[in-house]
């Protein structure tokens, strides 16, 4: 009964700590854990988890998943998975159904450097945008590394006539942490940019999201998709020449 009125006294404690503000990071994920391991002195778990995740928060959801870690059962996992999941949502508020601008792509680069953080493969999504160039919805389209044998313009296409889209972004993460897109990245963003726009849908850019200098590569901030378009009109004009 002391052991137990301690530990309720000292979660007290905690819980007006973070209300003052002065609370810890570590206590922080001891605060957490406390919700779904009751009636025990969780600090012990806390530690640990925080030290096996180096103090990083975004590791702390992979550690608890794949982590053996006395005291952190089913339960636990369940409870920051669900965490995690709620995270992912609300981060995803920040730009779907808002037009596309500077900040906007901002939040989108930070939800994806976010969520691929811990990715040891490569991952493909692409956000469909409406005709007022607001984003509808995030498709992930295929997960390994980006080849012409995973990535199909058809498949893009039917899902932005499913989702009644005009044009759409394509992102995906190098687990290297080297944003740098490598030669088949900038061939299979030219093959997409031709092959959609003969069904009047346009790739707006293609972001390669990595962890090491500003954390990502755009090709339209590069001018590789200007450079691009610019191919495609060329070639629309020879063509029409030549009827």
């Amino acid at each position: 009964m002391q052991d137990n009125n301690y530990r309720l006294g000292h979660i007290k404690r905690l819980k007006q700590r973070f209300s003052d503000g002065k609370i810890s990071r570590g206590e922080i994920l001891e605060l957490l854990l406390s919700y779904c391991i009751k009636g025990r002195d969780v600090k012990p778990q806390s530690r640990k988890l925080y030290s096996m995740s180096s103090g990083n928060f975004k590791k702390v959801f992979d550690t608890a998943a794949k982590a053996e870690i006395p005291g952190i059962g089913d339960e636990t996992r369940l409870f920051f998975n669900i965490l995690k999941s709620f995270m992912d949502e609300y981060n995803k508020d920040s730009f779907l159904n808002k037009k596309l601008r500077m900040a906007t792509q901002r939040d989108i680069v930070e939800y994806f450097r976010n969520s691929c953080a811990d990715m040891t493969n490569e991952a493909v999504y692409c956000i469909f945008l409406d005709a007022k160039n607001r984003v509808k919805s995030m498709v992930k389209i295929c997960e390994g590394t980006l080849t012409q044998s995973l990535l199909y313009p058809r498949e893009i296409i039917g899902r932005a006539i499913r989702e009644g889209a005009l044009s759409f972004i394509l992102i995906h993460n190098h687990p290297s942490g080297d944003a740098t897109p490598s030669e088949n990245d900038r061939k299979i963003t030219k093959k997409m940019v031709f092959a959609v726009k003969e069904c009047d849908l346009f790739l707006l850019d293609h972001i390669v999201i990595g962890t090491e200098g500003k954390g990502y590569f755009s090709f339209y901030e590069d001018g590789i998709m200007e450079k691009y378009n610019n191919a495609y009109k060329n070639i629309s004009c020879e063509s029409q020449n030549d009827l």
